[in-house]
């Protein structure tokens, strides 16, 4: 019985309480369900929403983390496509068009208003489903600008050629959203395994501080209307007062040891009801079971973590040793990071991966190229990775590290000058990280602290899909990305076991970013449906 009831919670991507009636079990799924019937009755209702919860993005192969400057993928493909700038209305590995989902999301909205349920249980079942949709109108929002707003069920008889709001227009919206759902919302459903996978009050309300810190953003506030870093810094340091979550004492085990008190929010995975690849994907091809190597981070990444003292390892005093590099690093460097020799997996065996290694050696056929590969959430004792199963991993769609550097973010643009606060927030996560002395230099400029932040998500917040995110609404990517040619580490055995070291150009030739890229095109196939949905300017 008890396995039956994950079954049917994990279809649709979260654990929760239900009850384990015989009855209830028995029931066909939901889109077998008349609608009529779904709405008569509040169990079939938490399940319509649950399933939602399954329409949110979570693990890809690697798309989001080798466009940027932290890794490529041997296998091309979509990443590839993107690097060389090779992205178009029609082909857009990145697009995102969700208003499938959105329909769910008003059907069940409109229906609920007249549904035989309780008004509490009514608030909680609609604060769920607008904040579900307002997470997948900010996924369009932040690539495309303004977009249509819908918040109706249209059928056959309404107005389908709807037009895009503004950018601004459709931020207000998910503002609104979010905080009407905060609203509605519990503060805890009383269990922290079924908070992080059930939207609360307060992960809307850190959503929200998301949201509002990207409508700050200079991509997004060209303007510079510095009400809006107050509100997203009001909303994060609201989060951080309630002292709902805190920093997970071990950067390693955050993504390992489930429901822990830094997540926010997530999506979740048990075996093997719901699995992802993620640990099969970190494998170097001689430890392949179909899928692997899809990430070799780049050597402006590996180059970015400071060295343990906190200096960066072109700093005076820093204590870094070219012909010893990977020594005496920032502790989440090995936690993010296999490097030439690292012992991984549950074999407790070395990667070796200087030129001419057996088969993992740098650009053999299906190994790495660049000279790394990523250790960063994955399960070293999992011996049942396969292709793309095998790992229950939760996806942290959002966790507490964030909203600390997001608020630090948002306060020091708000100030002429960083206050203690700003330094509080990143030094938190700079101690939590093993680093000695934790402490920033006293005394930064508000740009000198910005460049710090915008250091510390670079390193912190890796392979979470966030740092294309970033370059984009910071709106650096051209400066960061565009006609660069990234590095990969070329590493000589000798006979006597030493190594040397020679940072060369990595495969796959300078990035292309142009000026057009900040915001996507609408998808072609909706531009030619509807004629009042006007594209982005060079597409």
């Amino acid at each position: 019985m008890k396995k039956l009831k994950n079954f049917i919670l994990l279809l649709a991507g979260l654990c929760f309480t239900v009850s384990c009636q015989d009855d209830f079990l028995d029931r066909q799924a939901t889109n077998a369900i008349p609608e009529e019937d779904v709405f008569e009755d509040p169990a079939l209702m938490q399940l319509f929403v649950n399933n939602m919860y399954a329409d949110v993005p979570s693990f890809d192969f690697g798309l989001y983390d080798n466009i940027t400057d932290e890794s490529r993928c041997y296998w091309g493909g979509g990443p590839l496509n993107v690097v060389q700038g090779q992205w178009f209305a029609d082909n857009n590995p990145m697009e995102y068009w969700a208003y499938a989902a959105i329909r769910k999301a008003n059907m069940f909205l409109e229906k609920i208003e007249d549904a035989p349920v309780e008004e509490e249980e009514k608030a909680v079942l609609k604060g769920q489903v607008k904040f579900l949709r307002a997470m997948h109108y900010f996924k369009m929002v932040k690539r495309y600008g303004g977009v249509p707003v819908i918040t109706e069920p249209q059928d056959l008889s309404d107005d389908l050629f709807v037009k895009r709001q503004s950018t601004d227009e459709s931020f207000a919206f998910i503002v609104r959203e979010l905080e009407e759902a905060a609203g509605l919302l519990p503060e805890t459903y009383g269990d922290i395994a079924v908070d992080v996978g059930k939207a609360n009050k307060y992960s809307a309300k850190a959503f929200l501080g998301r949201v509002y810190l990207f409508w700050a953003s200079p991509l997004y506030n060209p303007e510079g209307d510095v009400t809006r870093w107050e509100k997203a810094a009001a909303i994060n340091k609201e989060v951080m007062d309630a002292e709902v979550y805190d920093l997970h004492p071990s950067f390693r085990n955050i993504m390992l040891d489930k429901n822990n008190e830094e997540e926010i929010f997530s999506v979740q995975f048990l075996k093997p009801y719901r699995e992802h690849g993620w640990d099969s994907w970190a494998m170097p091809d001689s430890r392949s079971k179909q899928s692997a190597v899809a990430r070799s981070p780049l050597q402006e990444f590996v180059d970015a973590f400071e060295m343990k003292n906190g200096k960066a390892i072109d700093e005076p005093g820093s204590g870094y040793d070219p012909a010893n590099p990977y020594a005496n690093r920032d502790p989440r460097f090995d936690a993010t990071l296999i490097v030439n020799g690292s012992t991984f997996g549950f074999q407790g065996l070395p990667v070796y991966m200087y030129v001419g290694a057996p088969i993992d050696g740098i650009n053999l056929p299906y190994a790495t190229i660049t000279g790394y590969l990523m250790r960063k959430g994955t399960d070293e004792s999992n011996k049942d990775y396969y292709g793309n199963a095998g790992s229950d991993q939760n996806w942290i769609e959002l966790r507490y590290a964030e909203v600390l550097l997001n608020y630090a973010e948002a306060r020091n643009e708000a100030l002429a000058a960083p206050d203690q606060s700003v330094y509080d927030a990143v030094e938190r996560i700079r101690e939590r990280a093993g680093l000695n002395p934790f402490e920033l230099p006293e005394g930064l400029s508000k740009a000198e602290m910005r460049e710090t932040i915008r250091h510390e998500r670079y390193i912190e917040l890796a392979f979470e899909q966030k740092r294309y995110w970033d370059l984009r609404r910071w709106k650096t990517a051209v400066e960061k990305l565009h006609g660069k040619t990234f590095h990969a580490m070329y590493i000589t055995r000798h006979d006597d076991g030493s190594y040397t070291y020679e940072a060369k150009p990595a495969t796959q030739g300078p990035y292309v970013f142009q000026e057009k890229m900040y915001f996507m095109p609408i998808p072609q196939r909706e531009i030619e449906k509807n004629p009042n949905l006007e594209q982005n300017l060079g597409w």
